[in-house]
């Protein structure tokens, strides 16, 4: 049993030779494992890069013009507000120069506009005196005048 124990104890040059191969063709397995997933991935960058370079590239200069875009809209956002308040004022000048006009218009032709209301009051109530007049005349029945 001693000899068993002793046997058991140690291992042979060429145990320790042949468990040395088998380590190394499973760590060969598994580094080419690894090497395929590698260059797997290395494709897939290099596909990524493709893709995404130029895009990011698109990107920037996306950014670029919308900021170009934007400082052109504000620009022209201040000038036509610019251009609005001067019409705005030039509106408002216009406007007071036609009320001072319309004022001394008026003032002058006041009296004038009086008589004038006076002449069309006048001749409207005359054309209603004819109206009710001829009213009066063609209500009237002629056929008893003429016939009887």
């Amino acid at each position: 049993m001693e000899n068993e124990k002793e046997k058991i104890d140690y291992v042979s040059r060429a145990e320790l030779f042949e468990h040395g191969i088998d380590i190394k063709k499973e760590m060969s397995r598994k580094v080419d494992k690894v090497e395929s997933k590698v260059d797997k991935i290395s494709e897939e960058v290099v596909e990524l890069k493709v893709l995404v370079i130029p895009m990011v590239t698109s990107s920037k200069e996306t950014a670029q013009n919308t900021q170009k875009m934007a400082d052109t809209l504000e620009r022209y956002t201040r000038s036509t507000t610019k251009q609005l308040h001067e019409h705005d004022l030039e509106i408002a000048d216009v406007k007071h120069s036609i009320d001072n006009t319309l004022k001394s218009i008026s003032d002058e032709e006041s009296e004038e506009k009086h008589k004038k209301f006076s002449n069309v009051q006048i001749i409207t109530s005359v054309l209603a005196l004819i109206g009710i007049i001829l009213g009066g005349i063609l209500s009237w029945d002629w056929g008893q005048f003429i016939f009887k």
